[in-house]
């Protein structure tokens, strides 16, 4: 297995279960159980040494120093300190557990409690460079494609209809066939943008391989580091939300695209004859 870590640039302020969201594609059997438990039970974590942790998740010990230091810790009491630090940070449960027996109002607080999780470990693990980078490529883009499956497409949609609202010719297809035409028509002066939760989207991946080939600037937005959509792609917006690979349609995975996308915006001058971001 490819070893992945974080962008060098996130590795110090983002938090344990940023962290672990972000690259929990690329564990091994024994990193995903010291994952999970660290994920649901933070505070037991926090409070167990390496030999009590490795019995915990019946592995070895050596195997749990692996597993902090593929975080960017450098060692167990690294990890422990920070995960404490961020559970004073919190109010809430890292993650809350639904149950049968909620009530509705129960089940609601749970979801907001969730996306409000995701939208913290955008602020904790987005690389600010890249953002920046992505507005700039976009604000000189004579035009902009999106490419998307499933749920992704909504939100680019989301952004095509705010872009040109701001005055930015923007493309975006919800068949792939469509999409991998339209691929074929960026080139230099063009941004290719591509979204994909897991990052593995075979129809978004392949569209934005040919933009790349015709010489888009290409992006992606994804919620893990080291995907086959980060290959291809010359900035990297990585969101971190919580829930792992099967969180994909989910509201925490939704809001953190949103407000990514949303921030760009933000951060582009509306062109002539275009409105602000703020009430596109």
């Amino acid at each position: 297995m490819t070893e992945v870590s974080l962008p060098q640039s996130v590795q110090l302020e983002a938090m344990c279960t940023a962290r672990i969201n972000t690259l929990y594609p690329h564990f091994t059997k024994a990193d995903r159980a010291i994952a999970n438990l660290t994920i649901n039970h933070p505070q037991t974590v926090a409070q167990l040494s390496s030999r009590e942790l490795g019995r915990q998740c019946g592995i070895s010990e050596a195997s749990v120093i692996r597993f902090v230091q593929k975080l960017g810790y450098d060692g167990l009491p690294d990890f422990k300190e920070a995960l404490r630090q961020e559970l004073m940070a919190s109010q809430t449960p890292v993650s809350p557990d639904f149950s049968p027996e909620d009530s509705p109002a129960e089940v609601l607080s749970k979801v907001v409690a969730l996306c409000s999780q995701a939208l913290q470990n955008l602020v904790e693990l987005l690389d600010i460079t890249e953002l920046d980078r992505a507005a700039k490529a976009i604000s000189a883009a004579d035009c902009l494609h999106f490419f998307s499956a499933g749920g992704s497409m909504r939100v680019a949609q989301h952004a095509a209809l705010k872009l040109m609202r701001m005055g930015y010719l923007s493309i975006t297809h919800t068949d792939p066939t469509a999409q991998m035409a339209q691929a074929s028509l960026t080139g230099e002066k063009t941004v290719a943008l591509g979204i994909s939760f897991t990052g593995s989207t075979k129809a978004v991946i392949d569209a934005l391989a040919v933009a790349k080939e015709s010489g888009a600037t290409t992006i992606c937005l994804t919620n893990f580091t080291g995907t086959p959509i980060t290959q291809i792609s010359d900035i990297r917006l990585i969101t971190g939300a919580p829930g792992g690979l099967l969180a994909a349609n989910s509201a925490p995975a939704r809001v953190a695209q949103f407000a990514v996308l949303d921030a760009v915006c933000a951060l582009i001058t509306p062109r002539e004859g275009g409105h602000d971001a703020t009430v596109a």
